[in-house]
């Protein structure tokens, strides 16, 4: 009961010395509106609250100092001590939280939640801040928002940023339109654009690199300056430094990459073959790069790639190595247009050469099997340029280009088997 009686007696007490005017003001406090002169419907609670005000209208201040410097001011409503003090002429901003919005002078459009919430703002326009000393020293950047401690807390002029999580953005000072949610996400930006950043320390350390998206724990934490890089899963392209135009998809994704460029890899563990790789493209799990320029699909224990589902799509490509049997359902038809040939010569005599060939039958090392062929040796003796060297300096032949040799070698020898036979049927006629 006595708690009702003490509770009544303050609102009693408020009632008797709140004051209202003709103009739709309500004030209570010591020298709260102490100023106005034709501001209208606007209200004051505290200590000097809107003292300064004389013809803003439609604002509210609750809380010591809160709007304090306002003079034309309007529609702007301050909820805590020194809250948006020094505003003069700003309009349609929002403060709630000790010194939030307290230096902002005549930028618009602001709305700062948390202690010391855009503290420094002083012109800028249309921002958004919610967490304690969030886009703290801001002064003239617009169209930014920040949710969470200290998140944009170093920015000064830079626009259309959105920050989500403690400390994301933090140090960022003029970069524009980068999107960090998660703790610590793009902390080190300063002057870089254009980037998103998802997932706790996602390009934490990013400066100024441009143009890059994270999406999970600990991805592109390294980058400083690398630009266009795409990455998505846990520490994917968490290494990256320096590098360009690389994208990484699946857990530790491209994770040792540090200045490689255009580079693309999906799947688990996918990686280049090396931290400055360039062009190389990694599918499947734990798939590793072999080469630069180059496509790997699939891990050691993939045993067969099926194009089209097997239903008979085409596969367009220069050069081939397979280390594997070839089966060929169809004809292997290979280009001979005489309008793709120049310096056209003919073989000629190529029977004595191929006499230095012998056929062998052999097996293979590595699984046993039984072969029959040519050894590259002898064909690189008589043949040079049907044999060649891969990069583990293994010789390989090109069987399909023994085949004009033996076509010349037929027809040499018919040439003989035909002297052969006029010469039989001049000896039998001349009996």
């Amino acid at each position: 009961m006595k708690k009702l009686f003490t509770l009544l007696a303050l609102t009693v007490g408020f009632t008797i010395n709140a004051q209202s005017d003709s103009q739709g003001n309500t004030n209570f406090g010591t020298r709260s509106l102490d100023s106005n002169t034709s501001g209208s419907n606007n209200s004051a609670f505290g200590y000097q609250p809107l003292k300064s005000n004389t013809t803003g209208n439609d604002n509210t201040a609750f809380g010591g100092k809160s709007l304090e410097f306002n003079t034309t001011g309007t529609d702007n409503s301050a909820s805590g001590a020194y809250s948006l003090r020094n505003n003069t002429t700003g309009n349609y901003n929002t403060a709630s939280g000790n010194r939030s919005l307290y230096s902002n002078t005549i930028g618009d459009y602001n709305t700062a939640s948390g202690n010391r919430s855009l503290y420094s703002n002083t012109t800028g326009d249309k921002n958004t801040a919610s967490g304690y000393a969030s886009l703290y020293f801001n002064t003239t950047g617009d169209e930014n928002t920040a949710s969470g401690y200290q998140s944009l807390y170093s920015n000064t002029t830079g626009g259309e940023n959105t920050a989500s999580g403690y400390q994301s953005l933090y140090s960022n000072t003029t970069g524009i339109q980068n999107t960090a949610s998660g703790v610590y996400s793009l902390y080190y930006n300063t002057v870089g654009y254009e980037k998103t950043a998802v997932g706790y320390s996602a390009l934490e350390r990013n400066t100024t690199g441009i143009q890059n998206t994270a999406s999970g724990v600990y991805s592109l934490y390294y980058n400083t300056a690398g630009n266009n890089n795409t990455s998505s899963g846990y520490e994917s392209l968490s290494l990256n430094t320096t590098g360009n135009n690389n994208t990484a998809s699946g857990y530790f994704s491209l994770n040792s990459n540090t200045t490689g460029a255009n580079n693309t890899a999906f799947g688990y563990k996918a990686e280049a073959s090396a931290n400055n790789a360039t062009n190389q493209t990694v599918i499947g799990y734990e798939a590793t790069g072999q080469v630069d320029n180059s496509v790997v699909l699939g891990n050691d224990d993939v045993i067969a790639v099926y194009m089209g589902e097997d239903s008979g799509a085409k596969v367009y490509a220069g050069e081939g190595s397979f280390t594997g049997n070839m089966t060929i359902g169809g004809d292997v038809v290979v280009s001979s247009d005489a309008r793709l040939k120049a310096n056209i010569m003919s073989l000629g005599s190529t029977l004595a050469k191929l006499l230095l060939i012998d056929g062998k039958s052999y097996t293979m090392k590595k699984d046993g099997k039984q072969k029959i062929g040519v050894l590259a040796q002898d064909i690189q003796k008589v043949f040079p340029e049907l044999v060649t060297t891969d990069d583990k300096d293994m010789l390989a032949v090109n069987y399909q280009g023994l085949v004009p040799v033996l076509i010349n070698a037929i027809k040499e020898q018919d040439n003989k088997i035909s002297r052969l036979e006029s010469l039989v049927e001049k000896l039998i006629s001349d009996k």
